[in-house]
């Protein structure tokens, strides 16, 4: 009879220890896992594996590849995985010339740092100094010599609202415009002048309705005179 019994509890035996077999292989598999995800946490965060060896510039023409990282204050050695990118870019865009930044990690090693600079729309003459200025009326650059091709303003470098409005003018310019301005005048946002060249001057008045004050001093051409008014362009008037 005992041995009857054995024999039937032998199997029950052998299953129960295959599910134990089955349940220390499992724990050993998660915590195994949970090890190696930990050790892979530390290694990306924290380790010096995966640290900023190398910071790249693209994109510039102004500004220089170290005056970029240093704006960007990036610590050779952080990991790359705890650079804030987010706050590299706020900081790069502080830079005057900047337009736009995008930051980028670069596995392993690598942060991009990459540039869109302002585009200079014409250069304020003032005091033997020329202030690049671009479509929205900043101020970006300061340079000590004329940039060839890029018109010339007179104007208060300090009056933004002044700046804007040339910058309205100026694009507003039609080529054959263009093509003959010396240089832009102005007191105020409202007594803007385009100097022509042959001693001509068109009286712009303020920058409002300059696509069409564009169109109609660009007709009035035609008609000799010193003086062409458009600064009220349904009354055009040649003197």
């Amino acid at each position: 009879m005992t041995s009857r019994v054995s024999d039937l509890t032998r199997p029950i035996d052998l299953r129960r220890r295959q599910r134990r077999r089955r349940r220390q292989i499992l724990v050993a598999a998660l915590v195994a896992l949970v090890v190696l995800l930990g050790a892979g946490v530390w290694v990306v965060r924290w380790s010096g594996l995966l640290a900023v060896r190398t910071v790249t510039v693209e994109g510039i023409s102004l500004l220089t590849v170290g005056q970029v990282r240093e704006a960007g204050w990036i610590a050779e050695g952080t990991p790359l995985a705890r650079v804030n990118v987010g706050a590299v870019a706020s900081r790069v865009a502080e830079l005057p010339a900047v337009q736009s930044v995008r930051v980028h990690r670069s596995w392993p090693d690598t942060i991009r740092i990459v540039v869109t600079e302002r585009t200079p729309v014409y250069q304020v003459r003032d005091a033997g100094r020329y202030y690049w200025v671009d479509r929205t009326g900043t101020i970006f650059h300061v340079a000590g010599q004329v940039r060839p091709g890029l018109p010339q303003a007179l104007a208060d470098p300090g009056d933004k609202r002044l700046l804007g409005d040339l910058a309205t003018t100026v694009a507003s310019l039609s080529t054959t415009l263009r093509s003959q301005t010396d240089h832009l005048e102005a007191t105020s946002p409202d007594a803007i002048v385009v100097v022509l060249s042959k001693d001509r001057r068109v009286v712009w008045g303020s920058a409002d309705q300059s696509a069409t004050k564009s169109t109609v001093a660009t007709a009035m051409l035609g008609t000799p005179a010193r003086t062409y008014d458009v600064s009220s362009p349904d009354h055009p008037t040649a003197r």
